[in-house]
């Protein structure tokens, strides 16, 4: 009985999905998350700390009083001694906190996820001739209570930023497996990379609360009215190359970060099963 009610209160959080403004919910946050008046901060810190209970003993501040604001709470910086450390492995490593949602394969150009839908990459990251086919991939969820900036899963170079506009549906497990094509139909900051014998792609998904995704070095990509460089493509061969392990972007609140890499050998970690917690350093994917 407990599961039959489960799955009606999600079919009706879907539903409100389609009746709810999302992007003004989000707007509001985007405002409240950045009160910095002393009172108000600390409340809604206090109350989001102890709604998603979490601990701060594995971040840098560890006082509550040491954020100015809420969004300054969500996007805390790790204290890396509570991760493993970076080794010279010729491998594949998280790039977050989070919740493994799906992993396999690319079989020509779509992959399956939640063992029901069927994603497209080309409508994923908005590319029709991608090098993704027959390659590989793995969905990691965050939750609000996880860490919410992302790292390089491996050495390579930036080549290309978009920004793709879409709805902010949430992308908690339960709507990646109630809405179809959920993924390619929210917002998404795709993040393409070359390496010295293969392609990756990064594909970090906005949802309701997460009206903002920011790129360390360049700052806020959405929303477009608060982005400081207008273009998306990188010609700056300077600020190209980023290492193992590098802080690259983060978010507000959490979201999805899904990893497309080309066709190559290896082979999954034991570890990389879906639904198992995964931390940022974890290896993902050996390469022979």
């Amino acid at each position: 009985m407990k599961e039959i009610i489960k799955i009606i209160l999600h079919e009706l959080k879907i539903t409100l999905f389609y009746i709810i403004p999302l992007r003004l919910i989000s707007r509001i946050t985007f405002f409240l998350a950045r009160i910095e008046n002393r009172f108000t901060k600390k409340i809604f810190i206090k109350t989001y700390k102890r709604f998603f209970k979490i601990e701060l003993d594995e971040y840098q501040k560890k006082n509550i009083d040491d954020y100015k604001n809420l969004d300054d709470f969500f996007i805390r910086e790790l204290d890396f001694n509570h991760r493993k450390k970076l080794d010279d492995e010729r491998n594949i490593i998280s790039p977050c906190d989070g919740t493994i949602s799906g992993f396999g394969e690319i079989n020509d150009s779509t992959f399956i996820h939640a063992k029901k839908h069927k994603y497209n990459v080309s409508e994923l990251i908005n590319e029709k001739n991608h090098k993704f086919s027959n390659g590989k991939f793995v969905n990691i969820y965050l939750e609000p209570k996880d860490c919410h900036r992302v790292y390089m899963p491996c050495d390579a170079i930036l080549s290309k930023i978009t920004n793709i506009p879409g709805c902010l549906y949430s992308v908690a497990p339960y709507a990646s497996s109630g809405i179809k094509n959920l993924y390619s139909k929210n917002e998404r900051v795709v993040l393409s990379f070359e390496s010295e014998s293969f392609l990756m792609t990064i594909v970090m998904v906005g949802a309701v609360n997460v009206g903002c995704i920011s790129l360390t070095r360049h700052g806020i990509i959405t929303p477009k009215k608060y982005r400081v460089n207008k273009k998306n493509d990188i010609n700056d061969k300077k600020i190209q190359s980023y290492k193992k392990g590098e802080e690259v972007a983060m978010f507000n609140l959490g979201s999805t970060v899904i990893i497309l890499l080309s066709d190559m050998r290896g082979k999954w970690n034991d570890n990389i099963v879906t639904s198992n917690k995964i931390l940022i350093r974890d290896e993902i994917f050996k390469l022979n």
